[in-house]
């Protein structure tokens, strides 16, 4: 006859003055079998264990900062109420529905708008920014597809989590980058150190190793166009890449700066070149 091992999960959340918010039982399993799958938790146990938590976690974190907003920061006086609406948090570890209510401002507190939601102030974005990251992650190494696939594999993240979902978010996380670049010319913004910061010493060899090739367009088959990465390689900092298209890229000699401002080096560093296309080119006539 198997064992049964019976694992309750209790979850506990207290408050800064030690007051107990939330004391229970998140999860029950009842481990039985003899089998070796059956020994451990299994990929769908870690996945149902780590949505509740993220439940729990998300919805006390969001009720302890309404709460901190029921009252005017003024005077004190409690705020009425104006009902609520329904968001979603989109979280690696699923999505977090939440009620959030609206609060008439004081009229001690004048302001442009009558009624306020916290939570709006909190949730400045409705995808968390790892969700984000590990989007961006895997659709720059696989297809969008595959990326959906893999997350839904090892993560509980939402069903709703799609190879069109992923592309957008790649393409808004790429689009503030582009933004936080900036597209002025070389020049344009102080590129120099920040005041009371040291300037950067230069490094006797820095090399940016680069390549590129063609890609079919995928609204017209009949073109294509040029894609250039590069790959910033220099003593004592880790290894820096970045990439562009040729004829869609602004700022090409800005993202490459930007490159070696990430490694701590002056924009004005010596660099050498090593063109992957050349090298192959130079090899083949020999």
């Amino acid at each position: 006859m198997p064992s049964t091992v019976r694992v309750q999960l209790q979850l506990r959340i207290i408050n800064d003055d030690d007051t107990v918010i939330r004391d229970e039982v998140i999860l029950q399993l009842d481990k039985s079998g003899d089998r070796l799958e059956t020994i451990g938790l299994c990929l769908e146990d870690s996945k149902d264990l780590l949505g509740r938590l993220q439940h729990a976690v998300v919805e006390a974190r969001a009720a302890a900062y309404v709460n901190r907003h029921r009252r005017c920061s003024a005077c004190g006086r409690r705020l009425r109420g104006k009902g609520q609406y329904p968001i979603v948090f989109r979280t690696a570890f699923g999505h977090v529905p939440l009620a959030s209510p609206r609060f008439y401002r004081c009229r001690c507190h004048p302001a442009d708008t009558g009624t306020f939601s916290p939570l709006a102030e909190l949730f400045t974005e409705h995808t968390a920014p790892e969700l984000l990251y590990l989007e961006s992650r895997w659709a720059s190494l696989i297809s969008f597809g595959m990326t959906a696939a893999l997350l839904r594999d090892v993560l509980p993240v939402a069903g709703t989590t799609n190879p069109e979902t992923i592309r957008c978010h790649l393409h808004k996380v790429a689009d503030r980058q582009d933004a936080d670049l900036g597209t002025g010319e070389p020049g344009s913004r102080n590129d120099g150190p920040a005041a009371g910061q040291p300037s950067p010493i230069a490094r006797e060899a820095v090399i940016v190793g680069i390549d590129g090739g063609y890609l079919r367009n995928w609204h017209d088959k009949q073109k294509k166009f040029e894609v250039i990465v590069g790959k910033s390689m220099a003593e004592d900092c880790d290894d820096r890449y970045f990439g562009l298209v040729r004829s869609q890229d602004a700022a090409p000699e800005r993202r490459l700066r930007e490159v070696l401002r990430s490694q701590k080096l002056p924009v004005d560093q010596p660099v050498t070149g090593a063109d992957r296309r050349r090298r192959q080119r130079s090899r083949a006539r020999q």
